[in-house]
């Protein structure tokens, strides 16, 4: 089995696992599997979803200005042009 076909085979397991309700151990029992295995591919799985919820992909020239907003409500507006090093310490504050 490829590591391709593997990874998608433990993404399957873990949507089934989160649609059954059950705890990692039951779930793992009954489908012959370590209760640990099954616990590194749900945080494996994690993994990529913050990541893909985390970023935006930015096309060059697409938007006016750069618009940071932040959880509590503050947004920002800055020209196109602002440094990347300026942005990436307003996106860390």
């Amino acid at each position: 089995m490829s590591l391709r076909e593997k990874r998608a085979q433990m993404s399957a397991l873990v949507l089934d696992w989160q649609a059954s309700g059950m705890s990692q151990r039951e779930y793992a029992g009954i489908h012959n599997i370590q209760h640990r295995t099954l616990g590194y591919w749900i945080s494996k799985q994690r993994g990529r979803e913050e990541l893909r919820s985390s970023f935006i992909q930015l096309v060059d020239g697409v938007a006016s200005g750069i618009h940071i907003r932040y959880p509590h409500g503050v947004e920002i507006t800055l020209p196109g042009s602002t440094p990347v090093g300026y942005l990436r310490a307003l996106i860390h504050l």
